[in-house]
């Protein structure tokens, strides 16, 4: 087919095809205009039944909701009967209260609870009296071990209020005990090291001491006062003493620097060896 047949043809068909699409457009305002008409129509005589419609179903909702708060009120009333019986606090569930409400909770047409439900509420209050049973006996050992122990109670109550094991609890406080009984025996040894040293210090000042001295600072070796010497009393002769001695000063350096001075004093010779 050559080129300027090629194009006749598409201007044939397309031709064609314009006509059907004028057709397709008369016969659908035909029916479309009539369609267009009854939708409004419709629309207006629907909108009665539509309110009516509206106002049941808040009619409904209303009895809905009113027949709701009937339920939360058996079950809440439900909840704090039993948990009077068992001595809990009446707030306990009270985060259940909606759960409950639920209509399949209830007999049909009735407000009452069914059985099976009654028996699920028991077994709740139940578990939770022996969780507060055991919570009583668990503290209750926890202050009997920390007066043992000579220890506070109340960490060891807010850990368990923490949900931490007994076992781990009471762990913990024998690690506390150990290391409260080692502290203090630190404590004690250290005041029985001081007290040596202080008796140390002080029987070497009496030791040096020679008739011209009066009073020695136990703590730091220093002498307070001096006393006159005795006129018309002869000294004796004394033959020197030499001692090995090897001191610890808890004081520091400053405390070795005043018994040398003590030392010095009462013209007492000293080395020092390396």
């Amino acid at each position: 087919m050559e080129y300027s047949d090629i194009k006749k043809e598409i201007t044939r068909y397309k031709g064609l095809d314009d006509k059907l699409d004028e057709k397709r457009k008369e016969i659908s305002k035909i029916y479309k205009n009539p369609l267009t008409e009854f939708e409004d129509n419709l629309k207006k005589s629907r909108k009665p039944l539509q309110e009516l419609v509206d106002k049941l179903r808040a009619k409904r909702d209303e009895i809905d909701n009113h027949q709701a708060m009937l339920r939360a009120d058996h079950v809440r009333a439900v909840f704090e009967e039993k948990c009077e019986q068992a001595g809990l606090d009446k707030d306990t569930f009270k985060g259940k209260y909606g759960s409950y409400s639920l209509k399949k909770f209830f007999k049909d047409k009735k407000m009452e609870l069914k059985k099976e439900t009654i028996e699920e509420i028991d077994a709740l209050v139940l578990a939770e009296y022996d969780r507060l049973e055991e919570y009583k006996a668990n503290v209750a050992m926890i202050e009997e071990q920390a007066l043992d122990y000579e220890l506070p109670v109340e960490p060891y109550t807010r850990a368990l209020q923490n949900d931490t094991p007994l076992v781990e609890i009471l762990k913990q406080m024998k690690k506390d005990r150990d290391a409260a009984v080692e502290r203090k025996q630190q404590a004690e040894a250290k005041q029985r090291a001081e007290t040596a040293r202080l008796a140390e210090i002080e029987a070497m000042a009496q030791q040096s001491a020679n008739e011209e001295i009066k009073a020695v600072n136990a703590e730091t070796g220093e002498v307070i006062e001096d006393k006159k010497p005795v006129e018309g009393v002869p000294g004796k002769t004394v033959e020197p003493y030499k001692v090995n001695l090897s001191l610890t000063f808890h004081g520091g350096e400053n405390q070795w620097h005043q018994f040398a001075k003590l030392l010095d004093d009462n013209f007492v010779n000293y080395e020092i060896l390396k």
